[in-house]
């Protein structure tokens, strides 16, 4: 009696297991940006042009040499907010060493975007990609998705929606991309 209920208990602990590494995978597979960051080999970044919300052009290539984070975000992401914030936050502190932040922005309407980067006083380029075009090729795998683009142009690291842990593993992989 004691050896069946001993093998009970070990094959429920066995399927526990199976389950747990099962779904640990799963949430990697589908979810491969949130809060951790992916080392990039160094590709080139393909090149775009979109219009800013204060009607100007940029294109992406105008900022070889310079480290660029290029952040993917929506006015209705909760995350996005909290992106922006760090972004604009680490453009002040590191924007004299060579880095610059690109924001595009997905929405449909860019009035709603527009609030939402005023309200946060996001002070750096906010790019509306309408057509989607930008984010067809780069292919966000959730927002909000940071790139890092080192000077050479090639991406080097992305990131999702970041937590305490994987921000100093960012700042601390900034900083190596500014030295470079």
């Amino acid at each position: 009696m004691r050896r069946k209920r001993a093998q009970r208990r070990a094959g429920r602990t066995r399927g526990a297991v199976w389950i747990a590494t099962a779904g640990a995978c799963v949430a990697l597979a589908c979810f491969p940006d949130v809060a951790r960051t992916d080392v990039v080999p160094p590709a080139e970044a393909p090149d775009f042009a979109l219009k800013a919300l204060d009607g100007r052009n940029y294109r992406l290539s105008e900022y070889r040499g310079e480290v660029v984070a290029l952040v993917f975000w929506a006015s209705w992401c909760g995350g996005c907010r909290r992106e922006l914030e760090r972004l604009e936050r680490l453009q002040g502190t590191y924007g004299e060493a060579g880095l610059k932040v690109l924001g595009v922005i997905l929405d449909e309407a860019p009035d709603d975007a527009r609030g939402v980067a005023d309200g946060i006083g996001a002070g750096f380029p906010q790019l509306h990609d309408a057509a989607k075009s930008v984010s067809r090729v780069y292919r966000p795998a959730s927002l909000p998705a940071t790139l890092l683009i080192g000077r050479d142009g090639g991406v080097r690291y992305r990131y999702g929606e970041l937590d305490s842990r994987a921000e100093r593993a960012m700042l601390g992989e900034l900083r190596r991309l500014l030295d470079e």
